[in-house]
């Protein structure tokens, strides 16, 4: 970063945000920063650039007076030195923000960016992977290990079909299963720990792993990536936690499903990009897969669920929605306002976004 920064640093948040988020930011130091959210400003853009379905599932758009005329909009985000940003975004953003430094996002996988303009820029970007949610996403994947273990996905459908069957339940410990994660970042570390506390063997994989290790807090086994397979033959569970990239794209194909020997349960909590849709359908048809949680599905962004898996008796999807909880959001802005001390302070950024990566 460059240490002669304007003064007051414009600071502009596109994010939903309450008035105390604006005021912790000014916090960081008042005498050089000034902040202001746009945010009811940028909404009507997002009709244009995103789906209508998309844009009401996360924008949570309300009824304001505080939005500025599209010319000092413009004006403003001409003038921003830094950019706090979530999602959905105005995709033309970048080139409306000629001295835009940083920008932050508020979410962890960066393929969020893969039709905007900030894709490949010169501009930093950060992102809150190992921040934003990473540990509410690691217990809804617990959460989903018991759910099938305890059977009590049977308990919600029996009761809503009000018809009762105690032969149904196929019920086992879950102390002694092996549980494989396919991604051993943030989330996948806070999954490690979670199992072991359940007495779960925890196998992992990582794209920097360059050997098998046994070192590793709370893991068993780690996996260099290109051995996944192997790992997937010991799993009663598998867990994907691994970022969606051109190398990832399609991950679990067909000769990864054939791998698992033991008739997994899934649990996809990453992108629904790193699954080969038709081979896990087959898997789960042949019964080779047991079932599934999926917290995403292909295309999430634009369209429904393939209907072969939303009608699937052993598929149960949620809407995105693991890495919510009561306090996770505090976590992304604590990590912002480090970053921009660090800035004030001409020290290296947290998170900083490797394009040719994809994280």
């Amino acid at each position: 970063m460059s240490p002669k920064l304007s003064n007051p640093l414009n600071v502009v948040v596109l994010r939903n945000e309450p008035a105390k988020t604006l005021g912790k930011i000014q916090d960081v130091d008042p005498s050089r920063i000034s902040v202001e959210n746009l945010w009811d400003s940028v909404l009507p853009e997002l009709y244009y650039d995103w789906p209508k379905s998309l844009v009401d599932r996360f924008a949570r758009l309300h009824t304001s007076d505080n939005a500025f005329t599209s010319e000092t909009l413009n004006e403003k985000l001409a003038n921003a030195h830094v950019l706090l940003a979530g999602y959905p975004y105005p995709k033309n953003l970048l080139r409306r923000m000629p001295r835009l430094i940083w920008a932050h996002w508020g979410f962890a996988g960066i393929s969020n960016l893969y039709e905007s303009d900030f894709w490949g820029s010169d501009v930093t970007c950060t992102s809150s992977r190992g921040f934003s949610g990473a540990l509410p996403i690691a217990e809804s994947v617990i959460g989903a290990i018991l759910m099938f273990t305890r059977q009590l996905h049977l308990a919600v459908l029996q009761t809503a079909s009000q018809e009762f069957d105690e032969n149904s339940y196929k019920v086992a410990l879950t102390a002694g299963k092996t549980v494989g994660i396919i991604g051993l970042g943030g989330i996948g570390k806070n999954v490690a720990r979670l199992s072991k506390g359940l007495g779960m063997n925890v196998l992992a994989t990582r794209l920097s792993a360059k050997k098998r290790t046994n070192k590793i807090p709370f893991v068993d086994m780690l996996y260099p990536a290109y051995e996944m397979n192997i790992m997937l033959e010991s799993c009663d569970f598998v867990v994907i936690s691994a970022m969606w990239t051109e190398q990832t794209e399609k991950l679990l194909n067909k000769k990864a499903f054939t791998s698992m020997k033991k008739k997994p349960y899934l649990i996809n909590v990453a992108r629904g990009e790193l699954i080969d849709d038709q081979a896990f359908i087959s898997s789960l048809d042949s019964g080779r897969v047991s079932g599934a949680y999926l917290d995403v599905y292909r295309d999430e962004f634009k369209r429904p669920p393939n209907p072969n898996l939303i009608s699937h008796p052993r598929v149960f999807i949620s809407p995105h929605i693991s890495q919510r909880s009561d306090w996770n959001q505090q976590i992304s802005l604590e990590l912002f306002c480090s970053n921009l001390e660090r800035l004030l302070n001409g020290k290296k950024l947290v998170n900083v976004i490797d394009w040719k990566r994809g994280y």
